[in-house]
């Protein structure tokens, strides 16, 4: 009997840590299967956040390009706006500038009326005060022997700047010089600030020059320097008075207007021509130069 109580209180006592192992490894399964239950739970929870972090980045492009879009087309029609405007702004200056030319053509025929009516009424008017209005009546009146009142008008009437000036310069290219001179001189006389009256006065020194009548050309040229300093005649008006200077043998006066082109207009043409012309006066001007015996 004692022997059979040693038994048992032996295999209680085997039993009693295999027991204790038992519920340590039930323990350590329960928390694994929590742990397993809470990573599925973070999985999920953090493939529900990346899903909803992608469509809202989804959204945010779609908007940006929206967004770009609609800069894109209101800077296009910034841009169109801009030009259609600097169009209009472009198209009123030229509209302005031709408006300009016009009434600046139109005040110079003005005053060309107001200067060639006088002469005209003069012309008109015979010498006792009386105005002659048909010179054949008087004739048929019984003054057969008294000439006729000619009433002839003058040539700058009715005569715009570019017709007379394009008259004029076609006597000139024709080679009739006294009818281009005269042309040019009504010219300026009548239009005395158009922009073509620096060409019309250099006109009139060339027609003289190369007629020989240099006196009158060295003051004709003078006239355009005088007149017209800033004028793109300015610089041949120097050089030419210098040649008609040179023909006449005032060598120190051509020299001076040489000078004065070289000086004043280096960098043109007539500039470059009136240094060569110095340099062939100072050649002519040096003593010759005795050779050397050997």
């Amino acid at each position: 009997m004692r022997t059979i109580t040693l038994f048992l209180l032996g295999a209680l006592v085997a039993a009693a840590p295999a027991s204790a192992q038992n519920r340590e490894h039930l323990q350590m399964a329960a928390e694994l299967t929590i742990l397993r239950a809470q990573n599925q739970e973070l999985a999920n929870t953090l493939a529900e956040t990346i899903k909803l972090l992608n469509e809202t980045a989804k959204a945010l492009n779609t908007r940006i390009d929206q967004t770009n879009e609609a800069m894109r087309k209101g800077f296009a029609d910034q841009s169109l706006t801009i030009n259609t405007a600097a169009g209009d702004v472009r198209k009123t200056l030229a509209q302005t500038q031709d408006a300009a030319t016009r009434l600046g053509e139109l005040k110079e025929e003005v005053q060309a009326l107001r200067t060639s009516i006088p002469a005209l009424l003069s012309r008109l008017t015979p010498a006792d005060g009386g105005i002659v209005a048909d010179p054949g009546a008087v004739s048929a009146a019984g003054n057969a022997g008294a000439p006729p009142v000619t009433t002839t008008p003058p040539s700058t009437l009715g005569l715009s700047p570019d017709r007379m000036y394009n008259t004029a310069f076609s006597d000139y290219a024709a080679g009739n010089y006294t009818a281009a001179i005269q042309g040019f001189q009504e010219f300026l006389k009548a239009f005395p600030t158009s922009p073509r009256a620096d060409d019309a006065q250099q006109y009139i020194g060339e027609a003289e020059f190369i007629q020989s009548r240099f006196e009158q050309a060295i003051a004709a040229f003078s006239q355009v320097i005088q007149n017209y300093p800033k004028e793109n005649q300015a610089p041949w008006a120097y050089y030419k008075r210098g040649l008609a200077q040179s023909r006449l043998g005032q060598t120190a006066a051509a020299r001076a207007s040489f000078e004065a082109a070289v000086k004043l207009f280096p960098d043109t043409e007539p500039g470059v021509l009136s240094l060569s012309r110095l340099q062939g006066i100072d050649s002519a001007a040096a003593p010759p130069t005795t050779p050397r015996k050997p």
